[in-house]
């Protein structure tokens, strides 16, 4: 069991959720499991569950990590008599807080970092000039790394709680960048562009073998049209952006169509 609350404290630190399985029934069982987000599974919960049981918990598990709640599991166990007997679980999920992770430090990325940390994003800043990327520019920041843009972003835990913007301070930059996230599993990738650049930016990714179907993931240029010019109104339409990601279900809710219908 110590091995698993291990292995747990290393998913925290390492930004990854996860869910602790707790044998309930039979009661005499004190075993627990950990999965991962990425499906990794540690421990075990005994001989009252079998592989079948095992796969059906780590599924429920992965689900219970995306939807942020708890649940009891139920499973029925044959015995060598014929009589089926009742197991139970409790999936607790510990969902690690969403990450907008920012190529770039530049005069764009800082407003995009304000809204992020009020919209309680975690702030990872990634840029290789001391000069724009330090705790005085953006003390808000809970992490800034120094170094090249995509090197560093290789480095970092890409999941479903992921969301990278990527403004750096050149084409090539963004592109390298963009090459890292695009077959990650980040929930958001957006790159700063104009539509020259994303045609020539897909262009290269064709070339270089990547699927259309990832492509279609990436928002380029990244926001939504509400005509912004500057720096800050660039941000808020990232910024809503982003919000309309993650609140996909909730998008053309009938509020806004009785007022289109109204006008």
């Amino acid at each position: 069991m110590q091995a698993v609350f291990k292995k747990a404290y290393q998913a925290a630190l390492s930004g990854q959720g996860f869910a602790i399985v707790t044998i309930l029934a039979p009661r005499y069982r004190k075993e627990k499991m950990l999965v991962l987000a990425s499906r990794e599974s540690f421990g075990r919960l005994g001989t009252a569950i079998n592989p079948i049981h095992r796969a059906k918990i780590i599924a429920e598990s992965l689900n219970a990590i995306k939807q942020k709640k708890s649940l009891i599991l139920e499973l029925n166990t044959p015995t060598a008599r014929k009589i089926s007997s009742r197991s139970k679980v409790l999936i607790e999920p510990f969902a690690d807080k969403r990450k907008l992770i920012i190529c770039g430090a530049g005069h764009i990325a800082l407003p995009v970092s304000i809204l992020g940390k009020l919209l309680d994003f975690q702030i990872v800043i990634i840029d290789d000039r001391r000069d724009f990327a330090n705790k005085r520019r953006f003390a808000h920041a809970d992490k800034i790394i120094i170094g090249r843009h995509a090197e560093q972003l290789a480095k970092q835990n890409l999941d479903e709680n992921s969301f990278v913007m990527i403004v750096t301070q050149g084409n090539e930059y963004d592109y390298e960048c963009l090459k890292v996230v695009i077959n990650s599993r980040a929930r958001y990738m957006g790159v700063i562009s104009s539509k020259a650049k994303r045609i020539k930016f897909f262009k290269r990714l064709k070339a270089e073998g990547v699927n259309s179907s990832l492509t279609k993931r990436v928002r380029i240029p990244a926001g939504i049209d509400i005509g912004a010019q500057t720096p800050e109104e660039i941000a808020v339409s990232i910024a809503a952006d982003i919000i309309g990601q993650c609140n996909q279900k909730f998008v053309s809710s009938e509020k806004f169509k009785e007022r289109q219908r109204a006008i």
